[in-house]
């Protein structure tokens, strides 16, 4: 009976005990979630005589809950590891074709002289593909369509090259088709959650056609085509606002003197980019693009087919919808 009653007393003494004594086991799961995700220093009821909490009151923050803590999930990684990109975009064009060698022929201005478009709208593809673990090393498809053609009386005459002249009064029929390929790999030197710098080199394949007829003159009629490819260096620079906002801009520039052949290229592209969806993203840019090509004389540039120059450039606007995975 005496061992009984010291026992029961022992219990009740426990009981009794403060919460700093640290006689009594502390159930994590009594814990309020604040003070477990911060180890247990804020968001714990002292007892009334205010005493802080002990350390066996505390718990270390496992490495998943750390984990969940610091980094943010997979929606809000900005740089996606692959996309494809459909753009709507209004240029506004200005031009001019110079068909022969230089000093037999006359730069015609294809918009004042020959009545094309000074503007039009057009559709560009894109797709790109980060093809390593680290997602520094990427590569860009791109594919847009520039055609135009136009009919009109002039009213000056217009030399060709060949030496024949179209009297003014006369009809053409003039077309100018161009298409602008580009190929393009990329390396981020720098890339952390919100900016991603690269450097890089595209290839521009530009089949370029340009063809004018008189309408009654079976031999006033002349072309100048290019299918020469173009290198140039690339910089391109993405900054996300946040992890639905993005800021993106492309430069390209190449310049190349060869015999007689002369080449050069500047293009550039900035716009915003908004992603509603996981997925998907919404944006507006603006972009320019500047193209001079001349030939005259003999050269071993591949893809040059007739003696002449081109002078093209635009600027446009373009809204795309963009799908990323």
């Amino acid at each position: 009976m005496r061992l009984h009653l010291t026992a029961c007393l022992a219990l009740v003494l426990a009981a009794c005990a403060g919460p700093g004594s640290g006689a009594r086991p502390v159930d994590d799961a009594s814990l309020p979630a604040a003070s477990v995700l911060l180890g247990g220093s804020a968001g714990i009821a002292a007892d009334p005589a205010g005493a802080a909490p002990s350390a066996s009151t505390e718990r270390l923050i496992s490495a998943d809950e750390a984990v969940s803590v610091a980094a943010p999930d997979s929606e809000g990684t900005p740089w996606a590891k692959g996309g494809l990109a459909v753009s709507a975009i209004a240029t506004a064009i200005d031009s001019s074709v110079r068909v022969g060698l230089a000093g037999a022929g006359i730069g015609l201005d294809l918009e004042d002289l020959l009545a094309l478009n000074d503007s039009t709208s057009t559709v560009r593809a894109d797709l790109f593909w980060r093809f390593s673990e680290n997602q520094r090393h990427r590569v860009d498809l791109s594919w847009m369509d520039l055609r135009r053609s136009a009919t009109k009386t002039l009213s000056q005459d217009v030399e060709l090259g060949n030496g024949e002249v179209i009297a003014a009064g006369t009809t053409t029929r003039t077309k100018l088709n161009l298409d602008l390929i580009k190929a393009q790999y990329s390396y981020s030197f720098f890339q952390d959650e919100r900016f991603d710098l690269a450097v890089g080199g595209a290839l521009y394949v530009l089949p370029i056609d340009f063809e004018i007829e008189a309408s009654g003159i079976s031999d006033a009629a002349d072309s100048f085509g290019i299918n020469a490819p173009l290198p140039a260096l690339g910089l391109r620079f993405d900054f996300a606002l946040t992890p639905k906002w993005l800021l993106r801009s492309d430069l390209n520039v190449f310049y190349l003197e060869f015999d007689d052949y002369k080449g050069s290229l500047a293009s550039w592209a900035g716009g915003v980019e908004y992603r509603p969806w996981e997925h998907v993203s919404v944006g507006a840019g603006l972009e320019t693009f500047r193209l001079g090509v001349e030939q005259n004389g003999s050269t071993d540039v591949p893809g040059v087919r007739e003696a002449g120059s081109i002078d093209l450039g635009y600027v446009g606007l373009g809204l795309t919808l963009k799908t990323t995975w």
